[in-house]
């Protein structure tokens, strides 16, 4: 399916098992039917999009936990609504945000899961027009195909379903009183970063460090929004909290000059 170019958050995190399990809180599996990722809170669970000649669908497992379906269009074709079957927690409730993504939230207001805004390339690699419309219990994923070249094909587009963002989080001391909190995202935390989840990704933060979440100071939280925002300028795979920092909002010090670190 990855002849296309998937982000590449998505093409090296492919794993061929059919359930994986990446902390006490949250485990995704997938059937020939669906992919499921089930929390605590409950399941959440994206159905197939109907076959055909011309497009193929598939659960595809990933390795941190998360879950995705893959559509293939092999060639131009008329319906392009592209419609899944989403199944939540009693009471849990879906919202589609500004960003494209879909967040799913219990009656608390509290994040269950989520899903991350629609992407669809073709075989070079070319991004696809893509959005998503929530109708009732079913997620459409629109592909507009009028600008693909017929060689261009197959398209590929995967809802991409999780729930954990931060996959570790530590503190390492810097003498004093100065320390630096580290934190490593997940695939889909990486990629599920519209500006409605960075609540969710401090709560995850916080739950990985534990005890040591006292330490998570107002400095702290706006460089990790501005990673969570901007994670092309933190420089590497880890994102590095320093407790020194002036406190500037995230979204000001996410530029190429301070990168995060202002």
């Amino acid at each position: 399916m990855f002849q296309a170019q998937a982000p590449n958050e998505i093409a090296s995190a492919v794993v061929m098992d059919s359930e994986v399990t990446v902390s006490d809180n949250a485990t995704a599996r997938v059937d020939s039917e669906s992919a499921h990722v089930s929390t605590p809170e409950g399941t959440v669970s994206l159905g197939v999009t109907a076959s055909t000649d011309s497009v193929l669908s598939e659960p595809i497992l990933m390795e941190d936990g998360s879950a995705l379906v893959a559509i293939v269009i092999n060639e131009p074709v008329a319906d392009t609504a592209f419609r899944m079957p989403l199944e939540l927690p009693d009471a849990a409730a879906a919202t589609l945000e500004d960003d494209g993504s879909v967040l799913i939230m219990n009656p608390e207001g509290e994040f269950i899961a989520g899903i991350a805004r629609p992407w669809a390339r073709d075989v070079n690699g070319s991004d696809v027009p893509t959005s998503f419309e929530l109708d009732g219990d079913t997620l459409i994923q629109h592909v507009d195909l009028t600008s693909v070249p017929v060689d261009a094909y197959p398209v590929v587009a995967d809802p991409w379903a999780g729930h954990d963002l931060v996959a570790a989080a530590w503190v390492t001391s810097q003498g004093g009183s100065k320390y630096v909190i580290n934190a490593v995202p997940t695939s889909w935390g990486e990629f599920y970063r519209g500006i409605a989840t960075l609540e969710s990704h401090l709560a995850d933060l916080k739950a990985d460090l534990g005890t040591n979440k006292s330490k998570v100071t107002s400095t702290i939280i706006n460089q990790f929004y501005c990673h969570v925002a901007y994670g092309w300028l933190g420089g590497g795979a880890t994102y590095n909290m320093e407790s020194w920092r002036k406190d500037v909002l995230w979204s000001v010090q996410g530029n190429p000059i301070t990168k995060c670190n202002p």
